[in-house]
Order: C-alpha cells, then sequence, then structure tokens
C-alpha cells in the first residue's frame, strides 16, 4: 500500500476543519509587508484560534495583469484573464527568513510556505532548511511545494527556467529527496535532477517521520505526483463544486495504486472578507479582479459560514484564508469572533 508519510497533515487547536492564514501574496492588498506588522497579525490570529500561517515563495511581483496571465489564472470560458490596474511592486519578504522569525514570535501556530518554488533550492538543502524550522518551533512547519511559474522572476535573479514538464519532473523527484533525507540513516537518490549520497539531516525533524509535504497546484499530472508522494494538495480560487470533483478524482487516484485516499488531503485557498455591506461587496469584487469571483467569500458572517460549509461538503477540510489588508483592518477580529466558533465540525471529513 503506498502511504506518503505521515497521513492526512493534523488539525491541532480543535476538532474540525484546520484553517490557516496566508500573510503575504503577490497580490497588492493581500501581503504583510514589513515584520512589525506581520509578527501583530500572527499573534492575533493566533489568540482568535487560528491554525497556522502562510506565506508565499516570492521575490519580486508583476503588474495584476501580469500576475494573472503568468499564474494561468482565468475567470471566463474562454480563458480570457480579467483586466486589473495598479502599482506592479509590493514589499514582499523572503518565506524562511520571515518564517523562522515567526517561530520564536508564536506559540502554537502551524508555520507553512504555500507555496516554495522547487526550483529556487536543491531539495537535500531544503529538507536540511525545514527539519532546522521544525526543531526550533518544536514541529509546527508544514512545506508547500509546487513546481515553480513566474518566468520574469526567476529571469530577474538568474534563476534557469526549464520547460513545464522539465520543472514538473523535478518537482516529484524533490519529494523523493526530502523524505529520504528525511527518513533514512544514510539517504541516497539517483534520478534524472538529483543526486544525492550520505545527505545526512542530522538533527532530524521534529515531526514523525517527518513534516507534512503539501503540494501546490491544479494540474492532473501535477496532483497524480501529489498522490504518489505527498500528505496534500492545495488548489487555489476554486467553488466548492470544483473542489468535490478534484476529490473524487484523487479519491479514485489513490485506490488506483492501493493508497488509503483519507491519507491524502484537499486544501483550498480562497479570500474571505466578511461584510454586510453590499457597496464594500462590489468594491471587493471590482479590487480582486484578478481572482476569480469563485475564489472570494464575502457576505455576512453567516453567509460566509455557509460557503465554507459547501467546501467542507465537497471534501475540503483545510482551508488557506487571504484577508484583504489584514494588517489595517477588522476583517481578521470578525473572522475570529463570528466565524471560527461557529465553524461546523460535523462536516468535515474524519482525519486518518
Amino acid at each position: 500500500m503506498i502511504n506518503a508519510d505521515p497521513g492526512t497533515p493534523g488539525h491541532p487547536g480543535r476538532d474540525g476543519p484546520h484553517v490557516g492564514l496566508i500573510l503575504a501574496l503577490t497580490i497588492r492588498g493581500l501581503s504583510v509587508g514589513n515584520y512589525p506588522d506581520m509578527t501583530r497579525v500572527a499573534q492575533t490570529a493566533e489568540s482568535h484560534g487560528f491554525d497556522s500561517v502562510w506565506l508565499c515563495d516570492h521575490f519580486l511581483t508583476l503588474s495584476p495583469d501580469d500576475y494573472v496571465r503568468d499564474a494561468g489564472i482565468t475567470d471566463d470560458a474562454n480563458g480570457d484573464a480579467p483586466a486589473a490596474q495598479g502599482p506592479s511592486s509590493i514589499p514582499l519578504l523572503e518565506c524562511w527568513t520571515a518564517l523562522s522569525a515567526l517561530s520564536r514570535d508564536t506559540t502554537s501556530l502551524r508555520l507553512g510556505t504555500s507555496v516554495l518554488c522547487n526550483s529556487y533550492r536543491y531539495p537535500a538543502v531544503l529538507a536540511k532548511m525545514a527539519a532546522t524550522l521544525d526543531v526550533i518551533s518544536g514541529g509546527r512547519v508544514d512545506l508547500g511545494l509546487g513546481a515553480g511559474w513566474f518566468q520574469q522572476e526567476f529571469e530577474a535573479y538568474g534563476i534557469p527556467f526549464p520547460s513545464t514538464g522539465d520543472r514538473v519532473s523535478a518537482l516529484a523527484e524533490s519529494l523523493q529527496v526530502m523524505r529520504s533525507v528525511w527518513t533514512e540513516a544514510n539517504p541516497r537518490f539517483s534520478g534524472d535532477f538529483y543526486t544525492i549520497d550520505g545527505a545526512i539531516c542530522d538533527p532530524p525533524p521534529v515531526q514523525k517521520p517527518h513534516p507534512p509535504l503539501w503540494i501546490g497546484g491544479e494540474g492532473l499530472r501535477v496532483n497524480r505526483i501529489a498522490v504518489r508522494h505527498a500528505n496534500g494538495v492545495n488548489v487555489r480560487w476554486w467553488p466548492a463544486e470544483k473542489c468535490a470533483e478534484r476529490r473524487a478524482l484523487l479519491d479514485r487516484e489513490c485506490e488506483a495504486i492501493d493508497r488509503d485516499p483519507s491519507t491524502l488531503e484537499l486544501s483550498v485557498t480562497t479570500l474571505l472578507a466578511p461584510t454586510a455591506s453590499p457597496t464594500v461587496q462590489q468594491q471587493l469584487r471590482a479590487r480582486f479582479k484578478s481572482i476569480p469571483e469563485s475564489g472570494l467569500i464575502t457576505g455576512s458572517a453567516d453567509a460566509c459560514l455557509e460557503r465554507i460549509r459547501e467546501y467542507q461538503a465537497a471534501g475540503v477540510n483545510h482551508f488557506l484564508f487571504t484577508i484583504p489588508d489584514v494588517a489595517d483592518s477588522d476583517y481578521l477580529d470578525v473572522v475570529g469572533e463570528q466565524i471560527l466558533p461557529h465553524l461546523d465540525t460535523s462536516r468535515a471529513p474524519s482525519p486518518a
């Protein structure tokens, strides 16, 4: 039986769905650009009962139009990217450095990467970095990894940009390398992209057998790699119906290789902005046109809860919410006080 240890990523803090807060995306209004604000927001999220915080792995940003084109985000059946306007540059703290600092400024929040670009670090070195942070944080790391897509960023930093096929194949090898480094006394691996010979990881991760591995991406090939080598899959901006279809596909793929489907979790990234004002809701949709409307959860707290329950019924038990202007608005407090305490745990799939 295939089992990508350690099974379904846990849900510390309470029964039911895991709720994470994204602190940085490459979209203006959805990123905390300085560390004092990031610390304050993370600590507030922790006090409200969020389970985790997550950072993206980017060094620069482009205009919203370039973002939706390069990320492959579309808003209609024709595949046309929605128009968006605005400045092209926002401050972004480097992911690993900021998470390491947050590990000392928080106590219970899990620390996640949504998601690391596989091409930016060799997998054996990445495994050592993650193990170190897992030790420092007392076992709170969730490692999300993707094949990478931001060609302009690759070129700006002098990083080779292979074909899509090669980037995805290298991602599959990286997952195997990292698990080997984390779990074997004398890890060895030889593939088309990576080779290690005795890449010992001492001290090893606190989490046994290793920190949860998440794969970010919507492509079928990437998801099938997750079925063989990861603990969870994260998709962005999808409606509940599409998540239900992907959950069913993942279940079939798991069964085809004799893996228990409950050991592979499906996570969704959405924008969450509870407001009962129709005017503010309309402004949010206009402001974040680079995100498909299906990826926005807005309305009253009760309306937002109902949308979240639809995802739970679709087989999603892990949520990564990005909140507009989270350092300056009251949305985070509204979520913590009016949504998190009322999540319907009865609809959540049982973890393995």
